[in-house]
């Protein structure tokens, strides 16, 4: 994983995030299922562990969103190692000043309005 700890809390927090608004709606559905049934301890505990994970949910969703706002601010480019580094190639070799110039076959060099 990542040695980043902002990282590594979104990828827990992302995780969190997506996997506890299902384990939500399994204990929610079987609390539901128990009460049916006629189990009210039962449904009275999977109330209790739904309010519990969905606590635990709305945190991840608090620190989730704060790690990303750090995230962002950082302004710290990730260090490479000096063997992944590319060669600096110095002001001349980052880009063109201008388009090529364009030519077309049968054309001369330079456009005339009047004919030849």
């Amino acid at each position: 994983m990542h040695r980043d700890p902002i990282r590594r809390s979104l990828a827990w927090g992302l995780t969190a995030t997506v996997l506890l608004p299902i384990i939500l709606a399994v204990v929610l559905g079987l609390g539901a299922l128990l009460g049916g049934l006629g189990d009210a301890d039962g449904a009275a505990v999977c109330g209790r562990i739904g309010l519990l994970v969905g606590v635990l949910w709305l945190s991840a969703v608090v620190v989730t969103t704060a790690a990303n706002a750090v995230a962002t601010l950082d302004r710290r480019r990730p260090r490479r190692r000096c063997r992944e580094r590319e060669p600096h190639r110095g002001r001349r070799g980052r880009r063109r000043r201008g388009p090529e110039p364009r030519t077309v076959p049968g054309l001369g060099e330079s456009p005339s309005d009047r004919p030849a």
